[in-house]
């Protein structure tokens, strides 16, 4: 039987750019706390994989950029990182739909993922999470490249494993994203946390979350 106390929160919005550590803290609080988490990839993926078209043709597009730019990795990295940012941007209204979703009936949740802006609190719904002290939001910090490729080369194996070519930029670019995230998040008084150690990330984002710790 659990003795984790519930969170003072009931929605947790964890960004940061990918290999940070969001997904796995998020599973382990889901686990410590008896609440689901979402990763927005989810969200992501089922707007892409049913070939969703939005009003906007450009909006379209960006949404599309990684998967349909022919040897997309190639690109400098200041385009990767501005087409991430244009993901996120496009996820955003989803985003709040869940958030409102789940403090209106659905219960406490954990959304994760780099597709997180720190924007999201300018919209409506987050917002009111926010100014009723039932949302808190968060996000994480990697600036080390070559931690983020060894992160990416560890995670990625078998068929669908990429080779270094792809990762080296891909790593380079997230560097670049992480930066923007953090000042973003800096600019909007939001939490920034540093992802290493992995060790204590979970409690570390728990402190932060509920109010306390250094993080």
């Amino acid at each position: 039987m659990s003795t984790e106390i519930g969170p003072p929160w009931e929605v947790l919005l964890i960004g940061g750019v990918s290999g940070s550590g969001k997904t796995t803290a998020a599973r382990e609080l889901s686990r410590r706390l008896a609440i689901p988490w979402l990763g927005v990839d989810d969200l992501r993926l089922a707007f892409q994989w049913t070939h969703v078209s939005l009003p906007e043709p450009d909006r379209t597009e960006a949404l599309y950029f990684f998967l349909d730019t022919p040897d997309v990795w190639s690109l400098p990295p200041e385009r990767l990182r501005d087409g991430l940012i244009e993901i996120g941007e496009i996820m955003a209204p989803a985003i709040e739909i869940v958030v409102s979703n789940h403090l209106d009936n659905a219960g406490p949740i954990i959304i994760e993922g780099d597709g997180i802006l720190p924007s999201v609190v300018e919209r409506a719904e987050v917002q009111r999470g926010l100014a009723a002290g039932r949302l808190r939001a968060l996000f994480l910090h990697e600036d080390d490249e070559a931690q983020l490729f060894r992160n990416y080369r560890g995670r990625i194996r078998g068929p669908s494993a990429r080779p270094d070519e792809e990762l080296v930029p891909e790593a380079r670019a997230k560097v670049l994203f992480s930066a923007w995230v953090v000042a973003e998040a800096r600019a909007r008084q939001l939490p920034v946390i540093r992802s290493r150690p992995f060790d204590d990330l979970a409690q570390r984002i728990l402190d932060s979350a509920s109010g306390g710790g250094n993080p």
